[in-house]
C-alpha cells in the first residue's frame, strides 16, 4: 500500500513539474572530426574546439551575448585573417571566401584558387607575410573580426603574439583528423562562423556520399600494399597509422604498411626501414610534387629502385595543386587512391591528384 501511494505521489509531482527533466538533448552536428564539436542552440551556436589536448569554448552570437560560458563571437563573422590554404578551400567549398580581407601567405606558392589569386594580386586580399612572421602592423590595420591560426611548435609564438595585442583569433586543428571526412567537415566549423550551414550541409553531404559509394565498390577486393613517403633533406617521413592517409588507404581497400605507427601527423623513418617494409608495396606515393618522374626518385637515392612499386611502374606523385584543391575535393582524391589500387573497378578513369612517374 505504501509503495503504491509513493508512486502515485511521484506521478503527480512530475506532472506538475516539480521534478527537474533532463533538458532537451542537442543533436550533434558533427560526424567524423575529433576536434571540434559544434551546438545549436538557436539564438546562438557554442563551437568548441581542441588544440594542445584542451577544449576550448567559444560562443557564436548575433545579437546579443548570451550569458553562457565561453569565448565570445559575433557571427557572421565579415573579416577574417586566415593562416592557411586550406582554410581558403573550405571556405572556398561554402561560397565564403569573400569575408577574407588578409592571407598569410608571404608569396611563397602558387595560388591556385583563380579569384583568390587575384584578389591578393590587386590588394583586395592582404598578403600580409609568412605564417612564421607575420605582420602585425598589417594584420592590426585590416582591423579583422577573428584570425584563423593552426598551432605547431615552430609557430607558437604567433598565438602569443596574438594575444599579446589582443587580435581575437581562433586555432584550426583540421590537420590533426585522422580521417579525410573529418577533415572535410571542417567546413562546419566556418560555416558556423560565416552562417552558412545550409551550404556546408549540401557540400558536405555530397563528400560523404562520394567516399563512401567509393569504399563500397572497393570493398571485399584483395588489398594491395600501399607506401606513401617523401624524403626532405634525406630524412624519410611517412604517415602515421592514425593519419588521415592511413584512414584514406582503409577507404580505397588498401594495406598500408606503416599503419601500425600510432598518432597522426608524420613520423621519421630511416631509409633502411622504408625498404625493408615497402620492398613489396604493389603501389607508393610520393607526397611530393617536385619529383617528375622516376630518374629524379632515384637522384634522391638510387637505393628506392629496390621497391617493387617502383619496379612495376605504379609509383605516384601528388599534384601540384594537392594541398590546395585536394581538401576542397576530398572525395576525389580518395577515388582517385581507390583507382589507383584497384584499377579493374575504375576503367578508363584518370586521376586528378595523382600523377604516374613516367620513367
Amino acid at each position: 500500500m505504501k509503495l503504491k501511494v509513493l508512486c502515485i505521489l511521484v506521478a503527480v509531482t512530475l506532472a506538475l513539474g516539480c521534478i527537474q527533466q533532463p533538458s532537451e538533448h542537442v543533436p550533434k552536428a558533427v560526424k567524423y572530426a575529433k576536434n571540434f564539436d559544434i551546438e545549436d542552440h538557436g539564438s546562438y551556436k557554442v563551437l568548441r574546439v581542441k588544440h594542445d589536448d584542451k577544449w576550448y569554448t567559444y560562443v557564436l552570437y548575433r545579437d546579443k551575448k548570451p550569458d553562457v560560458e565561453g569565448v565570445p563571437i559575433k557571427i557572421p563573422v565579415k573579416r577574417l585573417v586566415i593562416m592557411s590554404s586550406t582554410h581558403l578551400a573550405q571556405l572556398k567549398a561554402i561560397n565564403a571566401t569573400d569575408c577574407v580581407v588578409g592571407f598569410m601567405w608571404g608569396g611563397r606558392y602558387k595560388i591556385y584558387f583563380e579569384d583568390i589569386a587575384e584578389k591578393l594580386e590587386n590588394g583586395e586580399i592582404v598578403d600580409v607575410g609568412s605564417p612564421n612572421a607575420p605582420d602585425y602592423e598589417r594584420i592590426l590595420a585590416l582591423n579583422p573580426d577573428l584570425v584563423v591560426i593552426y598551432v605547431e611548435e615552430y609557430n607558437e609564438h604567433v598565438r602569443r603574439k596574438l594575444e599579446e595585442l589582443k587580435i581575437p583569433y581562433i586555432v584550426d586543428s583540421e590537420w590533426k583528423e585522422n580521417d579525410p571526412l573529418g577533415r572535410a567537415e571542417w567546413v562546419k566549423f566556418f560555416a558556423a562562423l560565416t552562417d552558412k550551414e545550409e551550404e556546408a550541409e549540401k557540400y558536405f553531404s555530397e563528400v560523404e556520399r562520394n567516399v563512401l559509394e567509393v569504399r563500397k565498390i572497393v570493398e571485399g577486393s584483395e588489398k594491395p600494399k600501399l607506401v606513401w613517403f617523401s624524403i626532405w633533406k634525406g630524412v624519410v617521413y611517412v604517415p602515421r597509422g592514425d593519419s588521415y592517409v592511413a584512414k584514406m588507404a582503409e577507404y580505397a581497400n588498401a594495406d598500408y604498411i606503416f599503419s601500425d605507427l600510432n598518432g597522426t601527423g608524420s613520423a621519421k623513418v630511416t631509409l633502411e626501414d622504408l625498404l625493408l617494409r615497402g620492398s613489396d608495396a604493389d603501389i607508393a606515393v610520393y607526397s611530393f610534387y617536385g619529383v617528375k618522374n622516376v630518374s629524379d626518385l632515384l637522384e634522391i637515392d638510387s637505393r628506392l629502385s629496390e621497391i617493387k612499386a617502383v619496379k612495376t611502374g605504379r609509383i605516384y606523385r601528388i599534384s601540384e595543386d594537392y594541398w590546395q584543391l585536394g581538401l576542397l575535393y576530398t572525395d576525389v582524391v580518395v577515388k582517385d587512391l581507390a583507382a589507383i589500387c584497384h584499377p579493374d573497378k575504375f576503367k578508363d578513369y584518370k586521376p586528378r591528384f595523382f600523377v604516374k612517374l613516367e620513367e
